[in-house]
């Protein structure tokens, strides 16, 4: 009885060790490349770039229970990593589009998230999310006159 009762503990406490060994792991976030963006209807480039969202929060929730603190960036994801932004600076290149061409003068702290070519391409996208996502960019673009 004894020797099964040493087997039943020995077989819980390496399962609960490798628990913790998986649990403890940072979890791969996964970065789009435009590539691997270009075929999305606007829904799933919305659920790819909430999820890389979730996905740095989550990382930085796990390094606060490790490590008692969050880094400087609150684990916020660089604008050039999201998805949205990925296909955007694609789009943009494919069609001689400039960042200088969507930045307002007055803005100092110009992004492409915060341009109107991102809120026109949201609005498409948010009317008709089975929209594929580059044909509401190429909408949007040539709404605001950034191409014929």
């Amino acid at each position: 009885m004894k020797k099964i009762a040493g087997i039943g503990l020995l077989i819980c406490a390496s399962a609960l060790a490798l628990a913790f060994y998986v649990w403890a792991q940072p979890a791969q976030i996964k970065h789009y490349t435009a590539d691997e963006l270009m075929g999305f209807n606007c829904e799933e480039l919305g659920t790819a770039h909430e999820d890389l969202i979730v996905a740095y929060h989550d990382a930085e929730i796990a390094r606060h229970r490790r490590e008692g603190s969050f880094s400087d960036d609150l684990g916020l994801p660089k604008e050039d990593d999201l998805p949205f932004v990925v296909l955007m600076r694609r789009f943009m290149q494919d069609n001689d589009i400039r960042e200088a061409d969507l930045a307002k003068p007055s803005s100092p702290s110009a992004t492409l998230q915060r341009s109107s070519f991102y809120a026109e391409i949201s609005g498409l996208c948010a009317g008709n999310p089975s929209l594929g996502a580059v044909e509401a960019m190429r909408q949007a673009a040539t709404k605001l006159n950034l191409i014929d």
